[in-house]
């Protein structure tokens, strides 16, 4: 029994020495394992491969070369040769590991984006690694003339991918189109720019619109994205439309649109069963184009008719005069509105036919624009102030308003209202209020009476001195300290008054401290203006923002403002090279604050508004375009 228990006990003990053993032995297998991968490692010649995503593009498109580094320990960095017909930016860098049949090497591949910078067939040198003389073999890059080139579409699109079709389906695209290519001149066309993406945005997109050069253009409300199939294939799709009215016949082109984006990149494939790829995928930078595109504009068909001003669309018309019974001298307003669809900023201006025996005044526009449902829509309204200057009973004729239809392809013509008047013999209140406004002449001399002067009293004091005057005591006049205390402060006194003398004979009066000043002085009556416009004061506003005006003109061309006339001021523009529609606002409003002082009662708290916005644009603008001449 002792033997036995002997033996198991031995037994035991060398069942627990083979365990020991074992343990030992995997760890001896672990760290040899371990050295030879790192020998293997670190043995490894580094190598270097390049390849590009395709041999031939186009101006102002991108091509993407991928700089392969493989081998094992720390991998050096390419060497890029100078590459002086392109820009090139270092888009991307990703690592990868991999262990194949019992040996580990890891690799580094180095992204370029490269753009062109002309056209023409281009050799990029070999690209070599830092202490090595392993280098990539030479790549051509042929560069054709034209823009960027784009995914075939629907028609009229112009789309731009990240990737082209031969490594699968796009991961963003853009598209730019329009819904017409032939129309006549002023009728809209949509430009409609979408962008088309199934991969996350990291940042707000940078979307430059292209170049409208012949056109005039309206903005359209942004459509909140949706959900769309293109190709089969689920994408987010964001809009933005555009309302395009050619101004003249010919070939008008629609230039590029880019979009500058970072999108997520999960390397050459996002289905890729790489789990290296897909874990250290990052945010990637594009830039993208779209096609350009050109709209034939036909001329309006001749022959044109009669008043025919180059109005085109869909409009109508209304008209209403304020009052039916004046007397000689009181304004009345008669006001058209043209309605409807199309250009409503660049409808012309209405012509009153000529009416005996009124003083008319040019009409004042004003503009209010809609845009529903793709289009643009809206009103513009125009009032004619008419004075009388002879009783009777007189009828308003109607003004006619002619556009061109290009639904129907036909000029048509409406007519306002005409509107009879009677007009009452006698003063206006307006030719009252100026005798009112003449102050009497004072009586002269000769017209007082001597009853009206009367003498009160009269009498002569003597002032009586002592025969000697005498020093009464010590006077500081004797002191030194008195002449110099009191020179210094003459001193003082007379460079004050050289001071003053300088800032109203060099400062206060030349051009150009009128000129530096004009503004700042406009600006602060502005705000008077204002304020008196607040208070219901409205003569006293406009009265005001006519002298303003006057005085800025005047300081801003250095022309004198004391009967400063409509014709001297537009001369004086024209000299400093101002446009002629900058003159053309100017003129209004020089009119218009004329009206409001020949017809105070007739002025409006909102008519005041708008001529101070007018004043303040005119402002700014002229402190744009006149620069200061000696």
């Amino acid at each position: 029994m002792m033997k036995t228990g002997k033996s198991v006990e031995s037994r035991g003990l060398r069942v627990k020495g083979n365990g020991m053993f074992w343990k030992q032995l995997v760890w001896l297998v672990t760290l040899f394992s371990l050295a030879s991968t790192l020998h293997c490692l670190y043995a490894a010649e580094p190598q270097i491969s390049a390849a590009l995503d395709r041999d031939q593009i186009t101006l102002n498109e991108q091509a993407v070369l991928n700089v392969t580094v493989s081998g094992g320990g720390n991998l050096p960095s390419p060497q890029m040769p100078a590459l002086p017909d392109f820009q090139i930016v270092n888009t991307q860098r990703a690592q990868n590991f991999s262990w194949i049949n019992g040996q580990a090497s890891a690799s580094v591949i180095y992204g370029y984006a490269i753009t062109p910078l002309k056209e023409g067939t281009f050799t990029i040198p070999p690209i070599h690694l830092e202490g090595s003389a392993a280098q990539t073999a030479p790549l051509t890059l042929h560069v054709l003339k034209g823009d960027a080139a784009a995914i075939p579409s629907a028609p009229g699109a112009a789309p731009t991918s990240t990737r082209s079709s031969a490594h699968g389906p796009a991961a963003i695209f853009i598209r730019g189109t329009v819904d017409k290519s032939s129309v006549y001149v002023g009728e809209p066309v949509t430009y409609a720019f979408r962008l088309y993406n199934r991969v996350p945005l990291f940042s707000r997109p940078n979307y430059q619109p292209p170049q409208t050069s012949g056109f005039w253009t309206e903005d359209l409300p942004q459509k909140p994205g949706g959900p769309t199939t293109v190709d089969g294939l689920p994408y987010n799709m964001t809009e933005l439309k555009t309302i395009l009215f050619p101004t003249g016949p010919g070939t008008a082109r629609i230039g590029p649109a880019q979009l500058s984006v970072t999108i997520e990149n999960l390397g050459s494939d996002p289905f890729s069963q790489n789990f290296f790829a897909q874990f250290f995928g990052r945010a990637e930078e594009k830039t993208l184009h779209t096609e350009p595109i050109t709209v034939h504009v036909k001329p309006l068909p001749d022959p044109k008719p009669v008043g025919f001003e180059g109005a085109v669309g869909k409009f109508s018309i209304s008209s209403n005069l304020d009052k039916t019974s004046v007397t000689v001298g009181e304004p009345i307003t008669l006001t058209i509105t043209i309605s409807g669809e199309g250009n409503i900023k660049s409808l012309p201006g209405i012509k009153l036919p000529a009416v005996t025996n009124f003083r008319m005044f040019d009409a004042t526009a004003a503009t209010n624009i809609e845009k529903n449902q793709g289009r643009v829509q809206g009103s513009k309204v125009y009032k004619t102030v008419m004075i009388p200057t002879a009783s009777g009973d007189v009828r308003i004729p109607s003004v006619p308003f002619v556009y061109f239809d290009p639904d129907t392809r036909s000029y048509k013509t409406l007519e306002s209202r005409s509107f009879p008047l009677r007009v009452l013999s006698g003063a206006g209140g307006n030719a009252s209020t100026a005798q009112s406004a003449i102050p009497s002449a004072p009586a002269s001399a000769d017209s007082v009476s001597s009853g009206q002067i009367q003498r009160l009293s009269e009498d002569i004091h003597y002032i009586k001195t002592p025969g000697h005057l005498g020093s009464q005591g010590h006077f500081w006049i004797e002191l030194p300290l008195f002449w110099i205390f009191h020179g210094l402060i003459l001193l003082l006194l007379l460079g004050f008054g050289c001071f003053r003398l300088y800032q109203f004979y060099f400062l206060a009066n030349n051009a150009w401290n009128r000129f530096k000043n004009a503004a700042p002085r406009a600006y602060d009556q502005a705000r008077n203006v204002e304020r008196l416009a607040d208070d219901s004061k409205l003569k006293e506003a406009a009265v005001l923002l006519s002298d303003t005006y006057q005085r800025y003109l005047a300081d801003k061309l250095s022309i004198p403002s004391h009967g400063m006339a409509l014709k001297e001021a537009q001369e004086a523009l024209r000299q400093r090279g101002l446009h002629s529609h900058d003159g053309e606002k100017i003129r209004n409003l020089w009119e218009t604050l004329d009206l409001f002082e020949f017809a105070p009662t007739q002025i409006r708290t909102e008519d005041v508004r708008q001529a101070l916005a007018t004043f303040r644009h005119i402002v700014e603008e002229m402190e744009q375009e006149i620069k200061w001449e000696k």
